[in-house]
């Protein structure tokens, strides 16, 4: 019995000591890795890292996404040099872009809307690449496991429920029976937007009338002929018709038809209202992922982030326009543009 009691304390001996060194190996893991974290820091301060940034545009929800991202990388790696390159709206431009990125020897690509990052991906597929500001990276072919990224591509989708920003305006706006959406026929994110529009829409009686658009030239004359049709409109997170919000917005102030969009650069410009994402937080959002990646964590450990939170916007000056009756209830509760 002796003998028994004696191996047994030995056997718990052995195993406290199994268990210490485990937490030591642990401990001297996460050790390293803030080691390796911190010198690839250091490293940035003698611009050791090169991000490559391609932003598909010039609208407000593609620059709030890049100064997000930029105030990130500047606080994380302050010696980083970031590489701007604005494609203008020509997807044409994006792989001369890219190449240029990898001629670069970029550590790293942040691609600010759909057919950026679609352009990055076809083009490299040893760069790691965030994207930002796009709704549906599966269906756009960017990504297949939002859980786990396959391949180089990773980021943030700027998906928004439509059905909650369209009982958010129908709370304000009963009497709709036919919403207007324009489309640029060249972007897939539309596509998946425009779907769930019509569905959201259907489950409250509501009508979509949608009208695509090959070009800027092109927005002016199709909202000419979608007003006639629709009593409400809805602005969504396509990058042509966010360049032509002021446009649009000008047709729908002076046609007396309230509008609301998928997020709140179009609302600066004329739109009404939203009920949707912060693509500065988000363009942050994309930083940290960035820092990740750039500090060894492979792509597929970074899942696809979509935030599920939204702030209500109101332009006080087109709400005006519209000579609303019910505008205190409209501007309750939101942030308000004049």
């Amino acid at each position: 019995m002796k003998k028994l009691s004696k191996l047994l304390v030995i056997f718990i001996c052995i195993l406290f000591l199994c268990s210490c060194s485990g937490d030591k190996n642990v401990a001297d893991k996460e050790k390293g890795s803030e080691e390796k974290t911190q010198q690839l820091k250091e490293d940035s301060k003698d611009s050791q890292i090169k991000i490559g940034v391609i932003q598909l545009s010039e609208h407000i929800a593609l620059e709030r996404s890049f100064k997000g991202f930029e105030d990130t990388i500047k606080n994380e790696f302050p010696g980083a040099e970031i590489i701007l390159k604005n494609a203008s709206g020509d997807v044409t431009l994006v792989p001369t872009i890219v190449n240029n990125f990898k001629d670069e020897n970029c550590s790293l690509i942040y691609a600010i809307a759909t057919p950026a990052a679609q352009g990055a991906k076809n083009i490299t597929k040893d760069i790691p690449i965030v994207f930002a500001a796009v709704t549906d990276p599966v269906s756009s072919g960017l990504v297949e496991n939002l859980e786990e990224p396959e391949g180089n591509v990773t980021g943030v989708s700027d998906y928004i429920s439509v059905k909650m920003q369209l009982e958010e305006f129908l709370a304000v706006f009963p009497d709709t029976k036919k919403i207007g959406i324009l489309f640029s026929t060249n972007e897939a994110n539309s596509k998946f937007q425009i779907e769930e529009a019509e569905k959201a829409a259907g489950d409250f009686g509501i009508e979509v009338v949608s009208m695509g658009v090959n070009s800027v030239n092109d927005v002016s004359t199709a909202m000419q002929s979608l007003k006639g049709q629709i009593d409400a409109f809805y602005c969504i997170s396509d990058n042509l018709v966010a360049s032509s919000a002021q446009v649009i917005s000008k047709i729908l102030i002076d046609s007396k038809i309230p509008s609301f969009a998928a997020e709140e650069g179009p609302v600066e410009n004329g739109i009404l209202l939203s009920n949707g994402v912060d693509y500065f937080e988000l363009g942050k959002k994309a930083g940290f992922m960035a820092e990740e990646i750039l500090t060894g964590n492979p792509v597929k450990n970074v899942p696809v982030f979509t935030t599920g939170q939204s702030s209500k916007v109101v332009n006080q000056k087109t709400a005006e326009g519209l000579e609303l009756s019910n505008l205190e209830d409209l501007l309750r509760d939101g942030k308000i543009i004049k």
